[in-house]
């Protein structure tokens, strides 16, 4: 079997969008389960960035259910990611707006039309093919819950991306399933040749009709390198570069901090693929009063466990961005 590359694919970021002009490093903030703190996270990511000098675009792409304004203190926004998709040419600049926040600004997703939140394939390519476009330093994606399809390719689309989990059993288990649905949307995307998802189809299907079931993407990384190790290696190797670190939010004790270190091992045993131990962030009280009186967290209470854990977050996620 002749072992198989994977193909260039124009969606694929780390092209220069410009000649000349180095495209901003993409992280997204994503995640299995709504109500894990990924919006809030997003906004207070940025505005840690920013404080450090660097030129930094929040994307609201939770487009079923924007609110990444509302974490920064701001109102109604005119200009979203709706007015896009008006012209054929509307230059994706043209929907940043400022925060107020030095550094800091904003592409919302909030819009008032119904269909936004079901992207078209081509709306989704669109906007995929425009990230490295912003001009900017970082731009960080604040992504919607589950695993749709639009959120997997959108998360895939940066070059680093983080999973928010918190310390219950059902967030848990959505982002292990978050996790597992990244990988494998990866095996299935354009990005890999056309010969080498029918390797993978054919693997699959010999151990089902034999009666074999690959209960794990380990066991399946087990059986290819065994067929074509060079072909596995491959796909190890792009599979490792998608940069997946974890956070827990909302952490109580010790025992919520050691979820973060018990996944990580999990995801090795059952993927066969290591992920990073981001860091985690303390439950805070205030948080809900900040977002009540519309203003963003970090700039309110800088002092606070929560904003250093948040800095800290941060600047280790801008440090693992590979360009």
């Amino acid at each position: 079997m002749n072992t198989l590359k994977l193909v260039d694919s124009p969606e694929q970021p780390g092209h220069l969008p410009e000649e000349g002009r180095r495209p901003p490093k993409i992280l997204a903030v994503g995640g299995g389960k709504g109500g894990v703190g990924k919006s809030f996270i997003a906004a207070n990511m940025g505005i840690a960035l920013a404080k450090t000098g660097k030129r930094v675009v929040l994307v609201d792409l939770d487009l079923g259910g924007s609110n990444l304004h509302t974490c920064l203190g701001l109102g109604h926004i005119n200009t979203t990611m709706s007015d896009f998709f008006t012209a054929p040419r509307y230059p994706i600049n043209d929907l940043i707006v400022d925060t107020n926040i030095p550094h800091l600004s904003l592409i919302s997703g909030a819009s008032n039309t119904l269909d936004i939140a079901n992207l078209q394939h081509f709306q989704k390519t669109k906007i995929i093919r425009n990230l490295p476009k912003i001009e900017t330093d970082y731009v960080i994606l604040d992504l919607g819950a589950g695993t749709a399809y639009n959120t997997l390719d959108f998360f895939l689309a940066a070059d680093c991306g983080m999973v928010t989990v918190t310390p219950e059993p059902a967030s848990i288990e959505n982002s292990y399933r978050f996790i597992k649905s990244v990988f494998m949307r990866k095996l299935r995307s354009n990005q890999i040749s056309s010969e080498l998802r029918e390797v993978i189809h054919q693997i699959m299907m010999q151990h089902h009709a034999g009666g074999r079931r690959l209960k794990t993407l380990a066991d399946f990384f087990e059986e290819t390198e065994k067929a074509d190790p060079l072909t596995a290696a491959w796909i190890r190797s792009e599979l490792e570069n998608i940069r997946i670190q974890l956070v827990v939010n909302q952490v109580l004790d010790s025992g919520d901090i050691e979820i973060g270190h018990s996944f990580k091992v999990a995801c090795k045993t059952y993927f066969g693929i290591g992920i990073d131990y981001a860091g985690y962030l303390h439950h805070d009280p205030t948080v809900l009063q900040t977002l009540r009186n519309k203003k963003p967290f970090l700039l309110e209470n800088p002092k606070s466990r929560l904003s250093i854990s948040l800095e800290r977050i941060a600047h280790t996620m801008s440090e693992r961005v590979v360009k």
